[in-house]
């Protein structure tokens, strides 16, 4: 490991030098205030002011204080600042969006208690890179090295962003080409030989013709545990490779194309299992684990991911509107193996053959959206997608200890594999509009619809491989799944003075109903529907030095979407009814020229309203559980915190030998169930992050030491009750430190 730490070290210095060559200042990109997919640059606000925040929440930029919407908006440095490389540490700096990375690195956000654990769904917490949806979860386990902002927009977005966009909205925004030179290079180490490296670079080629191209790399030395079993590391990033490049074309005042091009490369040594607290498996462990870590598995699990897209955004100023057309291309492929029993022995494996899980979508859409300052102001356009997401096969591996080691005869009618074919295709098309109208100077109503007609199709298959050499083929083509959903938005706001804004919203949002790919024998689920009903307030107080934005919310969830495990496939399911409500607060403020507070805090309650016939489990004393029907009305539901709440300090100040900067961020989480019948629990837990970062006069290069999770807290980031007991899986990275170095020119 020295060695390795001590090449990298080496590539680290050798990275941040060499451009210094190529310095030229470059002025902030200019935006045109209606562009969908990048906030435009706020003016440079005064040392003793918060600064303005620009999002695209309802497809065009506007100030945050103005757009009634809870919304956290995040700068590229800030992401920076708080430690924040990954999409899956996101929730550092967004408290009530709460992340797990799971099932063959998949990325899978909640927002208010809203989400799904399933692998092989759309997310009710819709994830959009550069206005363009992304589908497929496993496409979020990314790093972000060209990130020019992340918004995260809490609440059904039902009219805009309609694409089961339940819980709310991601939209990261990442640079865009400019006609004068940019260059960016960071360089970084840990303690764990974790190498990352990026790259951006941007400039004019010609006249109306910029491009950029970004360029991220990971790598890991030492797991964050060890296997052992086979000696190896265990929550290791293998490789992360990710490539964007962008072409922009402006061939006259009133026209521009931006054509995308994005590919990630991702393996990650993971979902290594251990016994959940106080459990035990039905087969033993050989021996004590040192941590929870470590495994006993007799493979190393794994996950990979391959594949990318291209999109083609396109505007047109017809005077009195835009007109945007967004299209967009995404293909790739997954495959993983994990031992859902690791006890030094083969009991139980689980796995996708190598590019047998692909994932395939295109989506078209068209915007016509007003322009200027007028009594009416509109959006609307149309909503095209198709997506096809399968399992080709998924394997199921079955050895004698898992059937308690029976006797030959018995064990010759029992599965030795089960291989499960899965496909589902979807296709759906959603018109929407939505209209702000001037009723009074400062009182706006906003009214939003949208319609969505989809159509979702399964062709599935299992083969049933038995000890006796019998393989009985079964498929299933159950009738087509159409869902004609609409949704709708109401809000009216007010503004009280020109720093006071108040709101009052109704939201309906849904999520799609489909088909259980990976037990295909199961029946479809239905369309969840959430209703949601918000109060809020956004102010700036003394003089501008403070920024303070609260929203309240009630929430009536019908059918939500509940992942549950049968034998041992996972399952989606409908819990009839559920209630949520609960209180957001942002704040920046500026207390010194050179010293800012920012954070917040989400409070939630939730429960079950009604859910008869969920599956609950009791441990087994001697190892393994026992799984039974029971009643979970009143229990919390799954990933829901009733308080998290972050706090980040920034401290700022040139000196003689250059600029200082310093961060200190604390993000409490509260306790939360996993499951519906609420006995799986994670703690409560801190993530507590500092930085100090120097910058020589001119601000091109840039020096940082930094300290991840210093409270060194464990999280779980997958559990789920089985027969066999109660695998469970730590993915946090432990208590980390470092160095990084960047160039900025």
């Amino acid at each position: 490991m020295k060695t390795y730490l001590l090449g990298c070290a080496a590539v680290l210095a050798i990275a941040c030098a060499p451009f210094a060559a190529w310095a030229q200042a470059a002025p902030p990109t200019p935006t045109d205030p209606t562009t969908v997919d990048q906030p435009s640059p706020p003016a440079a606000a005064p040392a003793t002011e918060v600064g303005e925040i620009v999002v695209t929440a309802q497809r065009r930029a506007e100030n945050l204080q103005r757009v009634p919407i809870v919304i956290t908006a995040v700068s590229g440095q800030q992401l920076a600042a708080a430690g924040v490389t990954s999409l899956p540490n996101l929730q550092t700096v967004a408290p009530g969006l709460n992340v797990r990375t799971t099932a063959g690195g998949v990325f899978q956000p909640s927002l208010r208690g809203i989400g799904t654990s399933s692998n092989v769904v759309e997310n009710p917490v819709a994830l959009y890179i550069d206005g363009v949806y992304l589908p497929q979860q496993r496409e979020g386990n990314r790093e972000l090295p060209d990130v020019e902002q992340v918004a995260v927009l809490k609440g059904p977005q039902g009219t805009l962003f309609g694409r089961n966009a339940t819980g709310g909205v991601i939209q990261i925004t990442t640079r865009r080409p400019s006609q004068e030179f940019a260059l960016q290079a960071k360089a970084e180490i840990d303690n764990y030989a974790t190498f990352r490296a990026s790259g951006f670079v941007s400039g004019g080629l010609a006249t109306g013709v910029a491009a950029s191209l970004s360029a991220d790399f990971a790598t890991q030395g030492d797991g964050y545990g060890k296997n052992l079993t086979t000696g190896h590391g265990t929550f290791q990033i293998a490789h992360a490779l990710g490539l964007r490049g962008k072409l922009l074309l402006e061939p006259d005042a009133k026209t521009s194309v931006l054509l995308i091009a994005d590919y990630l490369d991702r393996k990650d040594y993971t979902y290594s299992f251990v016994p959940y607290p106080g459990t035990a498996f039905s087969v033993p462990l050989p021996g004590a684990l040192p941590n929870r870590r470590d495994t006993y598995s007799a493979i190393n699990p794994y996950a990979a991911f391959r594949g990318g897209g291209i999109s083609a955004t396109i505007e047109r100023d017809l005077d009195f509107a835009k007109l945007v057309s967004i299209t967009a291309y995404r293909q790739g492929s997954s495959d993983y193996q994990f031992d859902d029993v690791p006890v030094g022995r083969p009991v139980f494996y689980v796995g996708v053959p190598a590019g047998d899980q692909p994932n395939k979508s295109f989506s078209q859409e068209v915007q016509l959206i007003s322009k200027g300052d007028g009594p009416v102001s509109y959006t609307a356009g149309v909503f095209y997608f198709y997506n096809r997401n399968a399992n080709e096969p998924i394997v199921r591996q079955f050895f004698s200890p898992f059937y308690g080691n029976p006797p030959a005869a018995v064990l010759a009618n029992l599965n030795q594999t089960t291989v499960t074919n899965g496909s589902e295709k979807t296709q759906s098309v959603a018109p929407f509009a939505q209209l702000g109208i001037r009723l009074f100077e400062g009182t706006n109503l906003t009214l939003g619809g949208r319609f969505t007609y989809e159509q979702r199709v399964l062709n599935g298959q299992v083969t049933l491989n038995r000890y006796n050499g019998m393989s009985p083929v079964i498929n299933y083509n159950p009738p087509a799944l159409t869902i004609n959903k609409p949704t709708w938005r109401i809000a009216l706001d007010h503004q009280f003075t020109p720093d006071v804004l108040g709101y009052v919203s109704y939201n309906r949002g849904i999520k799609s109903g489909g088909f259980n790919i990976l037990n295909p024998a199961n029946p479809a689920y239905l369309p969840e529907r959430l209703d949601a009903y918000e109060a809020g307030l956004k102010t700036e107080l003394f003089g501008r030095r403070v920024r303070l934005n609260a929203g309240g919310f009630y929430y009536d969830y019908s059918n939500l979407q509940v992942i549950q495990f049968v034998g041992v496939s996972q399952t989606i399911v409908n819990g009839a009814k559920a209630r949520l409500y609960g209180l957001d607060v942002d704040f920046n403020a500026r207390v010194t020229p050179e010293l800012s507070l920012s954070g917040g805090f989400e409070a939630l309650h939730t429960n079950f309203v009604s859910y008869p016939g969920a599956v609950g489990s009791i441990p087994k004393p001697t190892g393994g559980a026992t799984l039974l029907s029971v009643d979970a009305s009143g229990n919390r539901i799954p990933q829901a915190q009733n308080f998290a709440g972050t706090l980040a300090v920034d401290y700022e100040k040139r000196m003689s030998f250059g600029t200082i900067h310093a961060n200190v961020i604390a993000n409490y989480n509260g306790d939360y169930k996993i499951e519906a019948d609420n006995f799986l629990t994670q703690g409560a837990y801190t993530l507590l992050n500092a930085s100090l970062a120097w910058r020589p006069r001119g601000d091109h290069y840039t020096l940082t030491l930094f300290a991840r999770n210093l409270l060194d807290a464990t999280v779980i980031n997958n559990s789920s009750s089985q027969a066999i007991g109660y695998p469970t899986s730590y993915g946090q990275p432990p208590r980390t430190y470092g160095i990084s170095g960047r160039v900025n020119f």
